[in-house]
């Protein structure tokens, strides 16, 4: 017996009999007359549990108000996780419950740019096919998305499933094709609509200084690490949206909470410095 805490290549070990540790932990259990079956599971980053496999998910994980379960290596749609865990098979024991604050897109990109940190990268389908891959989230979640990323996401994580030798490049690219599967309408809005459901992508959210309700007092200016706002004493501050970066420190500076942050529409802005209370007149 050997004990591997590295990446196997599953074609090369097919003759193998291969065993996790949690098994083996059963297997002890078994050998000392005190196992009891279930699945280890950790819900939202808890510690690690053994429940029933016939434990329907909901049980274990408040899904109210869920847009999105990582099961595994996989997102499932909070319908599919009205069934039993052991049905749904979490491989990695791993259950997170996303949210409609949570965006779908930056979650993939997140996890892909994780996996090719550590990935070998020896294999040419896992190596190059995680490059892709989370290089189409990141450009999907900075505003610069296409249609056909979505093809090409399909076919790049296909072939990942099928030609890769271990599980590196195999389960990483069921993070994609789940989410692009399940949650497609995400990424069309994305992409067609410009605009991120979650508010979470900054590209496209928009900063804006309300000119009705600012009075200038500058404490804006005075957090903003870019240097991004113009104003002065008694002027309606203003946002150089093509510098602005969304950090929102000035979103909290602001006493007045004139400030504000929008996936939306932004109203009509004073193009010029001009004195606090005279924006409104000016427009009529």
């Amino acid at each position: 017996m050997e004990v591997v805490s590295e990446f196997i290549n599953i074609r090369k070990n097919q003759a193998n009999l291969l065993v996790h540790l949690a098994t083996c932990a059963d297997l002890a259990d078994a050998f000392n007359d005190s196992y009891e079956p279930g699945i280890y599971v950790s819900v939202n980053g808890e510690e690690l549990k053994k429940v029933s496999a016939d434990a329907k998910v909901s049980e274990i994980a408040d899904l109210s108000g869920a847009k999105a379960v990582q099961a595994g290596y996989e997102y499932y749609t909070p319908q599919e996780c009205e069934t039993s865990v052991g049905e749904l098979n979490p491989a990695n024991g791993v259950i997170r419950v996303l949210t409609e604050k949570n965006c779908i897109v930056d979650d993939a990109a997140k996890k892909l740019l994780a996996d090719r940190a550590q990935s070998c990268g020896k294999c040419v389908f896992c190596r190059e096919g995680l490059i892709q891959l989370e290089y189409m989230q990141t450009e999907t979640t900075q505003g610069r998305g296409k249609m056909e990323f979505l093809d090409l996401t399909k076919e790049i994580g296909e072939a990942m499933c099928y030609s890769t030798p271990c599980s590196m490049g195999q389960q990483s690219a069921r993070i994609a094709l789940s989410a692009m599967a399940k949650f497609a309408s995400e990424y069309e809005a994305h992409i067609k609509k410009k605009n991120c459901p979650a508010g979470v992508c900054q590209a496209f959210v928009m900063i804006y200084i309300d000119p009705t309700v600012c009075t200038g007092c500058g404490d804006c200016m005075d957090v903003c690490p870019k240097d991004c706002i113009e104003g002065k004493p008694k002027f309606i501050h203003m946002i150089d949206e093509f510098e602005c970066d969304r950090c929102g420190k000035c979103v909290e500076a602001c006493e007045e909470e004139c400030i504000h942050i929008t996936t939306g529409k932004v109203p009509k802005l004073p193009d010029r410095l001009t004195k606090v209370g005279k924006f409104k007149k000016k427009r009529h």
